[in-house]
């Protein structure tokens, strides 16, 4: 059956699948009106133009003052191109290396993961996205920056900021969007900038501390704005992007019975190959952008310089020619690693370890603290909401307390 979607914004809160196979039986690239570039349907093509920046550039490249403000600074990650980008980027994933990410795991992310399961061990009824979920990549990210982890007003802030920067970087730049995340930039970097300077003068065992002490070594004249651009970017993705990517994996356990059965007695290679096909399987952020340095011909089309290309990482990663069965959860896939949720080449996601990390963590802590656990029968069933960035929800699920 045909969908009516004419684009990708179409599918807003609707499965996108569907129609990313009406656009894969078009062609490896197909150009969509409303985003204005070409889509890309293909796991080799996304890869190859993720990897390749001399060729499809970043498009903050071209950042203007908006952009900026909106991304905090000229010095966030993301903005940085070339030498300057990758002198930040391999100075932070020395913060994010598996050593690292393994003592975060038990100094904070273990804590954050029993605090928030005990606090509604005793209820029988929970919606896993709200409740778990949403709270705890940015726990853990807060900790890290050296803030209190418990302040629940800052969380729940927090998360309502970052999603209003991400409607705008997914493309929906309308004047009353673009304003929201322009407030919501502010806003955060007030939240940031007192622990900055404080951080400066006293310095304690958290990330702002360390890019005070060690920062020079990437920009000699660092200053506070710097400081508060970096921080900005670890806030988000390591926040908003994984929240989604531990909801999509709650609600796979919680609709294959078999996959779950598997997972719970197997943590090891079970666990992890399963964590790998639900990043691939439902990818949550389903599309980055490039934009092309000259005309260039892929797939059989025609570029022009300054053209947009939309890699459909979501798309990529059920590519048939891939994938065998892209459309199923295989725990014996071959390379399991393969897939693009957290990208490919100089933006590939360098905090993918911690995401891992928190994704095994709470799937270990949602199979032992809450028995059977199961989707709720009378509340609303889960959708695959959103656009840009995706996971299911709500997710509303009961399981016996007195178990515990």
């Amino acid at each position: 059956m045909t969908n009516a979607f004419k684009s990708i914004i179409d599918t807003v809160d609707k499965d996108p699948h569907p129609y990313y196979e009406e656009l894969r039986d078009k062609g490896e690239l197909v150009w969509d009106d409303k985003m204005g570039g070409w889509v890309v349907i293909s796991y080799e093509l996304c890869r190859y133009i993720e990897e390749h920046e001399e060729l499809f550039r970043h498009p903050y490249a071209d950042a203007n003052e908006v952009l900026l403000k909106i991304k905090g600074g000229p010095r966030n990650i993301t903005v940085l191109q070339g030498q300057d980008h990758q002198n930040l980027r391999r100075y932070l994933a020395r913060m994010f290396s598996l050593k690292a990410v393994h003592d975060y795991t038990q100094d904070i992310l273990k804590p954050i993961i029993n605090y928030l399961f005990e606090r509604v061990q005793h209820k029988g009824e929970i919606d896993l996205a709200v409740d778990i979920a949403d709270q705890i990549p940015p726990r853990v990210l807060v900790a890290l920056l050296g803030m209190d982890w418990m302040d629940e007003s800052l969380v729940k802030r927090e998360l309502v900021l970052h999603d209003q920067i991400m409607e705008w970087i997914g493309g929906n730049r309308t004047a009353e969007v673009t304003q929201t995340a322009l407030a919501a930039s502010e806003e955060l970097n007030a939240i940031l900038l007192p622990h900055v300077r404080l951080r400066k003068h006293q310095p304690g065992n958290d990330i702002i501390s360390r890019l005070w002490a060690e920062a020079p070594e990437v920009f000699a004249d660092v200053s506070e704005d710097d400081i508060v651009a970096i921080c900005r970017e670890l806030f988000l993705a390591g926040s908003d992007t994984s929240v989604h990517a531990i909801a999509n994996a709650y609600y796979l356990l919680l609709t294959q019975p078999d996959v779950m059965a598997a997972v719970t007695n197997d943590r090891a290679t079970a666990l992890d190959n399963f964590i790998e096909e639900s990043l691939r399987l439902l990818t949550a952020v389903q599309y980055r952008f490039r934009v092309a340095n000259q005309d260039v011909t892929i797939g059989g089309q025609l570029i022009k310089k300054n053209e947009l290309l939309i890699p459909s990482n979501a798309a990529a990663n059920r590519d048939p020619a891939k994938f065998e069965c892209p459309h199923m959860i295989d725990m014996k896939r071959n390379q399991p690693r393969a897939h693009l949720a957290f990208n490919m080449g100089p933006r590939m996601c360098i905090g993918a370890a911690l995401a891992r990390a928190e994704l095994r963590e709470s799937i270990n802590a949602l199979i032992d603290k809450l028995p059977n656990i199961r989707l709720s029968e009378s509340n609303p069933k889960p959708n695959f909401a959103h656009l840009y960035i995706r996971s299911y929800r709500p997710l509303h699920a009961t399981f016996d307390p007195s178990a515990n």
